[in-house]
């Protein structure tokens, strides 16, 4: 069995997160057994460290993070943190299921993963998703803690971090020039996924993403509208592609 750390939200919101979601898509991908145990933000970094967990990197403001997804493996022992280095280590010790990185691909899922991570942080990730999350925390708590830690991260209050007006509309640009980018990548595709018709680790990347821009700002959004149109929905189409492997029932 395998455990998967993913962080709570309100009760009805069962995974939102980008990051979690790619371990839990890969997970039911390879129909691996699991069951996951939800933290509050709050929490993270104590069951996260009191687990057995290393730190996974700095937080912005140089503490230490401790972070989900993470998994232990008790079939193994393992401790792995961090949602690539999950997808490496279940590719390797179950190679009998499929693989997150198919033979041959893994310069490329590695190429898009770097460019991925380096262009959505400042255009998609902080300032509309991170911005967002308070709308979903329900306990007090919680939210206590994120707009502490967030404020900390920015250097200045979080509900000043999202742009308004024209600045928004310049930042829109850049996130529509991006996934223009990535449309002619899979344009050259022989199938619907990055490398054909099997999907992996850079579909339930961008997935997990756009899945969580739809349960962050919600069904309804301004935001969510207009995402879902960009590139005739390819993204939309992309993320209920891989809704058979969305469960989140374990």
């Amino acid at each position: 069995m395998i455990t998967l750390y993913d962080l709570a939200a309100e009760e009805s919101i069962k995974c939102w997160s980008p990051n979690p979601w790619k371990a839990r898509y890969i997970l039911n991908y390879k129909k691996l057994p699991y069951r996951t145990i939800y933290v509050d933000f709050e929490n993270v970094n104590t069951v996260i460290k009191e687990a057995g967990f290393t730190s996974s990197r700095p937080n912005p403001d140089g503490t230490p993070a401790y972070t989900v997804p993470s998994i232990i493996d008790d079939s193994t022992g393992a401790l792995v943190t961090d949602s690539y280095k999950i997808a490496e280590y279940l590719d390797k010790q179950y190679p009998d299921t499929p693989k997150a990185f198919p033979p041959g691909t893994e310069a490329l899922q590695a190429a898009f993963y770097k460019q991925w991570n380096t262009r959505t942080a400042d255009i998609l990730l902080f300032p509309i998703l991170v911005t967002s999350v308070p709308r979903i925390l329900t306990k007090e708590s919680s939210l206590e803690y994120y707009y502490r830690s967030r404020n900390s991260w920015f250097g200045k209050p979080l509900d000043q971090v999202r742009p308004e007006g024209e600045d928004f509309e310049k930042l829109w640009k850049q996130l529509t020039a991006f996934f223009d980018e990535l449309d002619g990548w899979y344009a050259k595709s022989s199938g619907q996924f990055m490398i054909g018709d099997t999907p992996s680790f850079a579909d339930f990347t961008i997935a997990g993403m756009v899945k969580a821009l739809r349960i962050v700002r919600g069904a309804d959004s301004e935001d969510w509208q207009k995402f879902k149109e960009l590139n005739n929905g390819r993204w939309a189409k992309l993320e209920q592609a891989l809704e058979k492997y969305a469960s989140v029932e374990n």
